[in-house]
């Protein structure tokens, strides 16, 4: 989990989010140009689930599980799609 954890934020980090040093199981991800509830939306259209609140402080940035390789992969394959295209 800990080396997906770090590869998952670093690929976060390419494709221009903004996330501070996690320990746990996810990561809490902000991305520079794009908001966090259209990412999320376009997300759960691929049937991609990472948690959003729309609450003051945190309404723009994404809680995302550290999954397996393959998951993680999938992730960052979506994320590359929506926040470059």
């Amino acid at each position: 989990m800990k080396s997906e954890r770090k590869r998952l934020s670093d690929e976060l980090r390419k494709l221009d989010f903004t996330l501070p040093e996690s320990s746990s199981n996810f990561v809490f991800a902000e991305h520079s140009k794009r908001r966090a509830k259209i990412i999320f939306d376009k997300l759960v259209e691929k049937n991609i689930y990472v948690r959003y609140w729309n609450l003051p402080g945190i309404d723009n940035k994404l809680r995302v599980s550290v999954g397996t390789a393959e998951q993680n992969d999938k992730l960052l394959s979506a994320l590359k799609e929506i926040v470059t295209g």
